[in-house]
């Protein structure tokens, strides 16, 4: 059955690749091949291809396509490296593609199109991992102590609660990775457990599990730290600003054993905050709340759990909203559900992990094993997991439930409890599978391991081709790209 569906995936996008050739333009019916000589049909950024046709004979004699033409891959121009008899050399570009893609090829000569191909070649796009900040020389720099939760702004810039002895504070990351203290230098917070932003307000949100509160600071003054809501004492109560009470749970990131329980913060499209925390005085109860921009608390309806049994503990640990009425969280301690939740309309479900001690593999629904994920990110088709201890980004698509990962897969490899000598970060790359194959099961879980992370705390997604990681094993953010 999978084969088949490769099948059709591969033939809607050679279909939706073929052009109608304008009547200036003449046709070619190329071959491709790389310089080993082996006939292709897909390729990544960087690899040399040879354009192989007949008519390539006659317009290499009368020009220099070296110097008066070039191959567009969809619109984007690259040089040709070598023109002789019947072929062409040139190298695929970066594409910026997140996803595999067919691409249409052409040829300019002298500012003139010529259609090139009647077919295309695939585009699989690389994943690349790299550290944006927080090691240098092999070693961490001191910049973050317990990297956790973190978030973005408009501008590419994110935002990074650092967990510390006295007090946490909030760094700010710049894309070129400059880091500053945003903002707590002066003791403003106790326990930082979420985090989110508010561009349309300039408002960035925390949660203070040492203050019970949810702190509202304004992003064009950061000094300027204030209550949206909260009384200060632990409480389930509803209401407008410090009427109302939460009961956040305090753990730190970087507790082996258990995930972050009654903490994460998020915000729909509206500017409604939701934050998950602990219900009542009982260790397992939880619940979500909802935070209008003018402080009005209320409990979501549909996200109390007090259980019965221990596989319906599911305290969130960290939260993605995809509109007012659909919420993602995470949760896992050891023995309950580790995974992911969703409320929609009052409705809760667990499209992907299972009741388990820690574990890590890929795949749909209860397939899927996760080791206590720490947090989570929407964005477009995608649901982003930091998967705790298994040091690992994961990714799930939102309509099918697939969990796949991304990158990471460090932890257990990188010998921090099993006595030998202990692993660094590993920067590195893979290319994502052909649509043409069924690849193994565990293709991306394998793949994956060329970047060696270590526990994962924290995900930032900026769009498709470009996920942040906070790493509070190896104390560093990561950069993920995928193009």
């Amino acid at each position: 059955m999978r084969s088949i569906v490769y099948l059709i995936l591969a033939v809607t996008l050679f279909t939706a690749c073929q052009k109608m050739p304008p009547p200036e333009q003449i046709p070619f019916n190329i071959s491709i091949y790389n310089l080993k000589g082996q006939k292709i049909n897909e390729a990544n950024a960087g690899l040399h291809i040879k354009i192989v046709d007949e008519q390539f004979r006659e317009i290499n004699k009368q020009i220099d396509l070296r110097q008066e033409g070039a191959i567009l891959f969809d619109k984007l121009e690259v040089p040709i490296i070598e023109a002789k008899d019947n072929y062409l050399i040139t190298a695929v570009p970066l594409m910026g593609y997140p996803v595999v893609r067919g691409l249409s090829l052409q040829l300019r000569i002298r500012n003139q199109f010529t259609l090139l191909c009647q077919a295309c070649i695939f585009y699989r796009p690389t994943v690349r991992g790299t550290i944006l900040a927080g090691f240098s020389e092999g070693a961490s720099d001191g910049t973050f102590q317990n990297p956790a939760e973190m978030t973005p702004d408009a501008a590419g810039n994110i935002y990074v609660i650092d967990q510390r002895p006295s007090h946490d504070v909030v760094l700010k990351v710049t894309p070129t990775g400059t880091v500053t203290t945003y903002a707590g230098a002066a003791n403003e917070f106790g326990r930082l457990v979420g985090i989110g932003i508010n561009n349309t307000l300039n408002r960035l949100y925390v949660s203070d599990a040492t203050a019970q509160r949810v702190l509202s600071i304004d992003m064009l003054a950061p000094s300027s730290v204030t209550t949206l809501a909260g009384s200060g004492t632990a409480g389930n109560a509803d209401g407008t600003g410090v009427a109302a009470s939460f009961r956040f749970g305090n753990q730190l990131v970087e507790n082996f054993g258990t995930s972050e329980t009654g903490q994460g913060l998020t915000l729909d499209t509206d500017g409604n905050i939701y934050v998950g925390e602990k219900y009542g005085t009982g260790s397992s109860a939880s619940q979500i709340r909802k935070i209008t921009p003018a402080g009005v608390v209320t409990t979501l309806t549909g996200s109390r759990i007090e259980p019965m049994a221990q596989e319906e503990v599911a305290q969130p640990a960290g939260l993605a909203a995809i509109t007012g009425s659909d919420l993602y969280y995470v949760s896992g301690s050891s023995g309950f559900y580790q995974g992911i939740t969703r409320i929609n309309a009052g409705v809760r479900t667990r499209p992907a992990g299972r009741i388990s001690y820690e574990g890590l593999n890929d795949g749909s629904g209860a397939t899927a094993q996760f080791s206590y994920p720490k947090a989570i990110a929407a964005h477009g088709a995608f649901l982003y997991v930091a998967d705790g201890t298994n040091g690992a980004l994961r990714r799930m698509d939102i309509s099918t439930g697939r969990v796949i990962t991304l990158a990471g897969v460090g932890h257990f490899q990188t010998n921090r409890f099993s006595g030998g000598m202990f692993l660094p970060p590993l920067e590195g790359s893979y290319v994502m599978p052909s649509p043409f194959i069924v690849p193994p099961a565990d293709y991306f879980e394998t793949a994956a391991a060329a970047i060696r992370m270590d526990q994962a705390g924290g995900v930032a997604v900026k769009n498709a081709g470009l996920m942040y990681v906070a790493d509070y094993g190896y104390k560093c953010i990561w950069k993920i790209t995928i193009d």
